[in-house]
């Protein structure tokens, strides 16, 4: 009796295990591994033949697919590309793009070769509208240059991002680059309803202050900027940057020395100079006898402040001291007003501005002198100093835009 219980048992279970891997199988099945893993150790056989002959076959339709691929990437590039334009791709670390951007990163050898390079799609496109000529535009996607007006005559560079990104002077670039001859930018033509108003930056050595100043002088409507030598590079990456392309839409006149400076104004224009000092000769108010104040001033011969140091194995040489001490000197026998004071409308007006640290260059004291100059201020409160440079020409320049606009609608 027990032993016909014990198999009843058994033939249960069994039936039921059965039935379990039925219910199942449909799960797995159809199923087909890939591959299996030290599958020659599990089977203990050497015979790789098949799976090298369906890796092959694997490898040869990647391959296949790639080529396909590449080849219409390749016409499309060719498509997009201006028809008469032939571009060279180049790789990674070609020695052509090497030797090009060592060349314009150096400030000597751009000016030597008389060439700027120009970073972004937007830049690019004012240079093109303003005339200027290309000789050669890097670029890593063929739809940024599509839009560009190009000639026949340029080269075009395709290269992989990473050697733009390489090169380029921002965080991350745009990935267009364009070698330009250096632009006249002397003949850009000024606005119809230009104020009457130059400016002339003297010592400015950061590039983003000039940058901001040329933008601020665009966009009041200025006459004609003069940047004196010893301003930054005016074609410096960065100046170009904070610029935002106004270099092709402002007469600008670059590095004259102090003394072909009266030849660039007119003669009767009033001279302005920004000063962040009071002093204790501050006047509330304007009349026109202030300039007269100002004509002593240079009354001492500056070649008595000429110092002879030996040089060179006892070889005399002069030099002229060029610290701000004795300038800053000089510019406290300036009369100093507001700058909402004076009546910007009955002449040209001509602001002069200077570097933060720096301050006016000693060799504009007899242009100062023989124009009776006077110094313009903006009144701070909370024991803040001075403002940034372009701050302080946004403020004194709109003011006199204002009363230009005060003038002409009275009339």
């Amino acid at each position: 009796m027990y032993n016909n219980i014990q198999s009843f048992r058994y033939v249960k279970t069994f039936n039921i295990l059965n039935s379990n891997i039925t219910r199942t199988y449909a799960r797995w099945v159809s199923r087909k591994p890939i591959a299996i893993v030290n599958e020659d150790e599990l089977y203990e056989c050497d015979d790789t033949t098949k799976s090298e002959i369906s890796r092959q076959r694997r490898v040869s339709i990647r391959k296949s697919k790639k080529t396909k691929l590449s080849q219409e990437t390749k016409n499309k590039e060719i498509e997009i590309t201006v028809k008469n334009n032939k571009f060279m791709k180049l790789k990674e670390n070609d020695k052509i793009i090497t030797s090009l951007m060592i060349k314009l990163k150096s400030r000597k050898k751009r000016e030597k070769d008389n060439e700027i390079i120009l970073e972004g799609q937007r830049l690019i496109t004012d240079a093109l509208k303003s005339g200027a000529i290309p000789s050669a535009i890097i670029y890593n996607d063929p739809t940024k240059i599509a839009a560009l007006k190009l000639p026949e005559e340029v080269k075009l560079y395709k290269v992989p991002y990473k050697t733009i990104q390489l090169w380029s002077t921002l965080t991350t670039s745009p990935g267009l680059l364009g070698i330009f001859k250096t632009p006249d930018i002397n003949n850009n033509i000024p606005d119809n309803n230009a104020l009457p108003l130059t400016i002339i930056c003297d010592n400015i050595r950061e590039p983003g202050n000039l940058g901001s100043i040329m933008r601020v002088a665009t966009a009041v409507g200025c006459e004609k900027l003069i940047i004196m030598k010893g301003c930054v590079d005016l074609w410096d990456p960065k100046v170009l940057r904070s610029a935002a392309g106004t270099h092709f839409q402002l007469p600008i006149l670059a590095f004259p020395t102090w003394d072909e400076i009266s030849s660039l104004i007119t003669k009767d224009s009033n001279i302005f100079i920004t000063d962040s000092n009071f002093g204790d000769e501050f006047l509330s108010y304007y009349s026109s006898d202030i300039l007269q104040s100002s004509l002593q001033i240079f009354d001492i011969n500056p070649e008595d402040f000429k110092s002879k140091f030996i040089l060179n194995n006892n070889k005399e040489e002069e030099m002229i001291p060029t610290n701000k001490n004795m300038m800053k000197q000089f510019m406290l026998k300036f009369p100093i007003i507001p700058y909402y004071s004076i009546d910007y409308t009955k002449k040209e007006s001509v602001i002069i501005l200077s570097g933060e640290t720096e301050g006016l260059n000693f060799n504009s004291y007899k242009f100062l002198k023989e124009r009776n100059s006077i110094r313009i201020n903006i009144p701070l409160v909370k024991g803040v100093d001075s403002l940034n440079v372009g701050v302080a020409l946004s403020i004194i320049i709109f003011e006199i835009k204002r009363q230009f606009f005060k003038k002409i609608n009275k009339l």
